[in-house]
């Protein structure tokens, strides 16, 4: 398997490095890299895990990530199945053009506030959103300070806006050595392709060649939650998905998100989503 800490900063041998991914067989794996990351999706939907959150991609999903935030993106079921393909633009860079004294001055306050707000992961959304994208694309031809400047201003852009939210949770903090990603990376995987049905525990602390207790304090202390916690945000999240298909009922869906009870399924996506699932769907259709 490849070193999960992705090294691209041999690859900035320029300003910056964008790289263009059109394929029908993504193999993303839970991963962080040393330079910063502005990942847009031109087409492709599927899931995401940012550091500890959860949260489903579709296209013009745009993220910017800080150095060292493990992530990764898993498609969906049709994309598996060859039905679809994942068509994104990746910019890597490290803002190593502005100085100390750059970065400190009161110029510069509220690019190094983003920055810092980076470290969690931000997703532009808005009017904003269009108008980084453009930017983007302009990337795939420019070369030198032409990039440099482009990448500043789409910068400005978000930081002016301030049209974006933050992915992880404040204070995460990741504590991965290459050994944990890799093993997360296995049980993420694991999760995304059985969560519609039934998952035992002890199935998936044998993927972690571990007790079932030691399974459970292991993955509380990486992810900052229970692995029941884990399963049932994935299984939520897809169940707002399945809401927006009219043609479905709320007793059809709660079976197809993995729960064998209606009762189970209104209290975790009441938890999580705050509001009753009948609610949920009548609200989108306002």
């Amino acid at each position: 398997m490849k070193p999960l800490l992705l090294d691209v900063r041999s690859l900035l041998r320029g300003s910056l490095f964008v790289k263009e991914i059109r394929t029908k067989k993504l193999n993303d794996q839970f991963h962080f890299h040393n330079a910063f990351e502005l990942a847009l999706i031109l087409k492709g939907s599927g899931k995401r895990i940012v550091g500890d959150n959860i949260g489903y991609f579709s296209d013009k999903d745009l993220i910017l990530m800080a150095p060292n935030l493990p992530h990764a993106s898993y498609p969906n079921e049709d994309y598996c199945e060859g039905k679809s393909e994942i068509d994104a633009i990746v910019v890597y860079f490290h803002p190593d053009w502005l100085t100390e004294n750059h970065l400190n001055s009161p110029d510069f306050t509220q690019l190094r506030e983003l920055l810092n707000i980076a470290k969690r992961g931000v997703r532009i959304i808005g009017k904003t959103q269009e108008k980084v994208i453009k930017h983007v694309l302009k990337l795939r031809e420019s070369r030198g300070l032409g990039s440099i400047i482009i990448i500043l201003q789409i910068l400005e852009l978000i930081y002016l806006s301030k049209e974006y939210e933050s992915l992880a949770s404040q204070g995460y903090s990741a504590n991965y050595n290459q050994t944990d990603v890799q093993k997360i990376d296995e049980i993420y995987k694991y999760v995304m392709n059985n969560f519609t049905d039934k998952i035992k525990l002890d199935d998936i602390a044998s993927i972690a060649n571990m007790t079932s207790p030691a399974f459970c304090k292991y993955f509380k202390s990486k992810t900052k939650k229970t692995f029941s916690s884990f399963v049932n945000e994935i299984r939520i999240g897809y169940a707002c998905k399945l809401l927006m298909d009219d043609n479905l009922d709320i007793s059809q869906i709660c079976f197809r998100c993995g729960y064998n009870n209606l009762t189970n399924f209104n209290k975790n996506f009441k938890h999580f989503i705050k509001m009753i699932p009948t609610d949920y769907k009548a609200k989108l259709k306002i």
